[in-house]
């Protein structure tokens, strides 16, 4: 059984935030709030979230897992308005009713046993900077102008973007310490990473979802992203590969 109400806003962050790297995702209800992660089809990045049941208005759940296609979430929530997402479930049947305000929208869920189950990583970074998610996001759409790919480096005064193309071109870009809410470095650190992943993602958590943003990163290791929302109630973990250039 799964009876839950919740606001737009918590849902639409959650569907909208997932679906930049994946349209299908395996939501796993518990007792004491949701938990989902998911990867790209290419395994190059993954993205996971906890929300606290807290962050619902109404919250009655026995564990259970419910496979999404969140491109019909995305559609039912198009249409707007203030009223409350009432979702229940019956996994007998194996369908979930969502309610909006006098819509109501029955979809079937996902074969589960077919969704991969990824775990996230385990890894200690000697590098940490929290920075404001919209400075974040012109950064990288800026770098977008001239590649593909995105060199972070870091140091105990600065964190930096940047990007060089083979013709010459560039986009730089510093964060000195001020700028930032932390910053920590126990050694310089470099590393490349795809902005095809990343910039969709920043851009997508600077409208609005969340003001900053801790990064984490050294050579040869993942680029780590965590942030909080709605009050500390729902928190949210990204890695992405790094872009290891082999040499000759």
């Amino acid at each position: 059984m799964l009876r839950v109400t919740a606001k737009q806003q918590l849902v639409r962050e959650i569907v909208e935030v997932l679906s930049v790297l994946n349209e299908e995702a395996k939501i796993i209800w518990g007792e004491n709030g949701l938990v989902v992660t998911i990867v790209d089809g290419s395994h190059v990045a993954l993205l996971s979230a906890k929300i606290g049941n807290e962050c619902f208005e109404t919250y009655e759940v026995e564990p259970v897992d419910i496979g999404l296609e969140l491109g019909k979430m995305k559609d039912l929530l198009s249409l707007g308005g203030s009223d409350l997402v009432e979702i229940d479930y019956d996994k007998a049947v194996g369908m979930m009713n969502v309610r909006i305000g006098s819509v109501l929208r029955i979809l079937r869920g996902l074969d589960t046993s077919t969704m991969d189950n990824p775990s996230l990583p385990d890894l200690e970074f000697n590098s940490r900077a929290t920075i404001d998610s919209e400075k974040l996001s012109k950064s990288l759409r800026a770098a977008k102008f001239v590649g593909e790919l995105v060199d972070f480096s870091i140091d105990n005064n600065q964190l930096r973007v940047s990007v060089q193309s083979e013709a010459g071109e560039g986009v730089n870009v510093k964060f000195e310490s001020g700028e930032l809410g932390e910053l920590s470095c126990s050694e310089p650190s470099q590393s490349t990473y795809s902005l095809q992943f990343l910039e969709p993602l920043t851009r997508k958590l600077a409208s609005g979802i969340t003001d900053e943003i801790t990064l984490q990163f050294q050579e040869k290791y993942p680029l780590k992203l965590t942030w909080k929302t709605n009050d500390g109630g729902a928190e949210w973990v990204y890695f992405l590969a790094p872009r290891v250039i082999n040499d000759p």
